[in-house]
């Protein structure tokens, strides 16, 4: 059995699935997305269905139906509390991981 290395990346905004995207045929790899919600989420048209036009299913998808076609792809859901690099591992608000890559993609904040 081979040893694949493991990447997280925590946040499935853009940043994040893009990644995982362009890794998707990289099967040397485990990769764990780990987010806080189980759905990616469009903010700019958010005003769209606030006004009636749109429904709110039409701005968020699942990471399930997302990452389906991906088969060394896993979600993890939870929220980040702590980074110890020394050990290679996160602490989640459920639990820990441990990678050997890390690709923080949690967005930006104010």
């Amino acid at each position: 059995m081979e040893n694949k290395k493991t990447i997280i990346v925590v946040g499935g905004g853009f940043a994040g699935l893009e990644f995982i995207n362009q890794l998707k045929q990289a099967h040397q790899y485990k990769i764990i997305l780990v987010d806080l919600n189980n759905y990616n989420f469009f903010p700019p048209l958010l005003y769209q269905v606030a006004a009636g036009f749109m429904e709110p299913s039409a701005i968020s998808y699942p990471f399930r139906k997302i990452l389906r076609k991906h088969d060394n792809v896993k979600f993890y859901m939870g929220e980040l509390q702590k980074v110890v690099p020394e050990e290679n591992k996160i602490i989640l608000s459920n639990g820990e991981l441990s990678y050997d890559i890390l690709v923080m993609a949690s967005g930006a904040r104010k």
